[in-house]
């Protein structure tokens, strides 16, 4: 007949088998979710380069078409300033089209900066672009090794299982129900190892009494913390 202690090492072993395997399962579909959400954040990032740029665009072709409506309104004054009819309306004539060439020269400043401008943000959009398809590129990678790491971890799991319910029968009968409640609450945390004389799940120390218990093979509990104790096989 297999011993208790020995049944119980056993089970706290494929329980934390299954634990791990349940945790790398879960761990797949978490790496695609942030992927998916880097992803969406690049895509983010990139509408907003696309955004900016086309807003200073906007601005740069409206202070262009204003240049051109002032270059026309100019030659108008210079027509006007060859037809002026006294030296009063010369001067007049002459003051403005000064005062005209000195704004566009201005605002031709003020283009030559926004088609600066034009030229950073388009390279924001090529940079935001370029990490973007990175991005895409690394969630394909996360998610083809998901995709085949994953029937893998589930058919584990299924064999761990099967393991874990040959593994529930060979307890005792009489110390199985207590195991399974305890185990179906706190999983791979329902059982503790002793370790030297305290329970390896909190630390705490044991009574002899209780250690005198664990040697005779008998269900016991810690007491602080409630797990179910055993003695590993070179201590029985």
């Amino acid at each position: 007949m297999v011993q208790l202690a020995e049944a119980l090492a056993e089970l706290h072993r494929i329980y934390r088998q299954l634990a791990d395997l349940r945790d790398r399962m879960e761990r797949g579909p978490k790496q695609i979710k942030l992927g998916d959400a880097n992803v969406k954040k690049c895509e983010t990032e990139q509408q907003q380069a696309k955004d900016a740029f086309r807003q200073a665009k906007i601005g740069a072709d409206e202070k262009q078409l204003q240049l051109r409506q002032r270059e026309a309104k100019l030659l108008d004054w210079q027509g006007k300033l060859m037809q002026a009819q006294n030296n009063r309306e010369f001067q007049i004539l002459k003051d403005q089209i000064a005062a005209d060439n000195q704004a566009n020269s201005v605002l031709s400043d003020e283009i030559l900066e926004a088609l600066e401008r034009l030229d950073f943000l388009q390279g924001n959009i090529k940079v935001a672009g370029e990490t973007l398809a990175k991005t895409q590129d690394e969630l394909a990678k996360i998610r083809k090794r998901v995709e085949e790491q994953q029937q893998g971890l589930e058919e584990e799991f299924a064999r761990v299982t099967i393991n874990l319910k040959e593994a529930e029968a060979k307890l005792p009968e009489d110390v199985r129900e207590d195991f399974l409640r305890v185990s179906k609450v706190r999983g791979d945390d329902a059982m503790a190892a002793v370790d030297g004389e305290c329970c390896g799940g909190c630390y705490q120390m044991l009574t002899q009494q209780t250690l005198e218990l664990l040697r005779q093979d008998k269900l016991n509990f810690c007491k602080a913390c409630g797990r179910l104790i055993y003695l590993v096989r070179t201590e029985l």
